[in-house]
C-alpha cells in the first residue's frame, strides 16, 4: 500500500459555524462518495499488503486524492478556518476505514502551514488508534514530519512513544523521523530514537529504525555504518539489512560482513 495516501481566511471556530454547514464536502458526504469510488476487486487485492487484517474500502490512491484536492479547494474559497478543518477531518478519520483515514490526513496536509504545536495532542489521539503500517506512515509522513520540521521542540515527545506497549506508536517514534533526516536534519534524534528501540523484536518497528537509519545514511553514510557496527549485536538482521540499502558498497560490505 503506498505511503502516500493523503491559505484560508482566518476565522474561528466559533464564528464560522454556518459556514461549515453551507459546504458541500462534508464528512458524510466525502465517506459517501468514498463508498461510490470502490472497486471491490482492487479492496481484495489491498488485503495482501499487511499481515493484519486491513478495513478497506477499495479506493485507489488517484481517486482519493482527487476527492482530497477538490475538499481542499472548496475549504479555502470557503474561508474555513483550520480547526473546521481539523474538526471534519476529526469525523472522517473516527472509526474510519483505510482510505477515510488516508484521505483525513491527505486533506490536512493540504494546510501544513496551519499546524501548531497544540495540534500535536490532537495527532496523539490518532496514534492511539493507529491499526496498521499504512496509516501509520500515512500520519507520520503527512502530518507529524511537517509539524515536526515547522516545531522542532515537539521531537522530544518522541521519546516516551519508543517505550509504549502500543506497537504502532513505537513505529511512528521512528517514522515520524524520516523526511526529516531525509533531507539531512534531526540526526541526532534519529540515532536517539533507534538507540532507544535498537531491542525492539516488533518486524514493523525493526523496519522502521532500518528505514530511518536509512534515510539517514544519504547525508551520513559514515556515521550510520559505525552506528550499524557499533550496535551490532543488539540490532535485527532486518534492521542492518534495510540500513545498509543506501549506503556505499564499501560500507555496506563491512557492515553485513559483520
Amino acid at each position: 500500500m503506498p505511503h502516500n495516501m493523503i491559505t484560508s481566511v482566518c476565522f474561528s471556530v466559533t464564528s464560522a459555524p454556518h459556514m461549515v454547514s453551507k459546504i458541500e464536502h462534508t464528512a458524510p458526504y466525502l465517506k459517501r462518495r468514498l463508498r461510490e469510488l470502490a472497486d471491490p476487486e482492487f479492496r481484495e487485492s489491498q488485503q495482501r499488503f499487511s499481515k493484519e487484517p486491513l478495513r478497506t474500502l477499495g479506493v485507489r490512491t488517484p481517486e482519493l486524492r482527487k476527492l482530497a484536492m477538490a475538499a481542499a479547494k472548496e475549504y479555502r474559497r470557503s474561508g474555513l478556518s483550520f480547526d473546521d478543518i481539523l474538526e471534519i477531518a476529526e469525523r472522517i478519520w473516527r472509526r474510519g476505514a483505510l482510505e477515510e483515514r488516508g484521505l483525513a490526513i491527505d486533506i490536512l496536509s493540504r494546510f501544513q502551514r496551519h499546524l501548531e504545536p497544540r495540534h500535536w495532542g490532537h495527532f496523539d489521539k490518532w496514534v492511539d488508534s493507529l491499526s496498521n503500517w499504512a496509516e501509520t506512515d500515512g500520519l507520520c509522513l503527512g502530518l507529524l514530519a511537517p509539524l515536526l520540521k515547522q516545531r522542532p521542540a515537539l521531537v522530544k515527545r518522541l521519546r516516551a512513544w519508543t517505550r509504549s506497549p502500543h506497537r504502532w506508536r513505537r513505529r511512528a517514534a521512528a517514522a515520524a523521523l524520516v523526511p526529516l533526516a531525509r533531507h539531512g536534519e534531526q540526526h541526532e534524534a534519529a540515532f536517539d530514537i533507534c538507540d532507544r528501540l535498537a531491542e525492539d523484536r516488533d518486524d514493523m518497528v525493526e523496519k522502521a529504525i532500518g528505514w530511518l537509519l536509512k534515510e539517514v545514511s544519504r547525508t551520513q553514510p559514515q556515521a550510520v555504518a559505525d552506528y550499524l557496527l557499533d550496535n551490532i549485536e543488539r540490532l535485527s538482521r532486518t534492521t542492518v539489512r534495510y540500513a545498509c540499502e543506501k549506503l556505499p558498497a564499501r560500507l555496506r560490505k563491512r557492515v553485513m560482513s559483520a
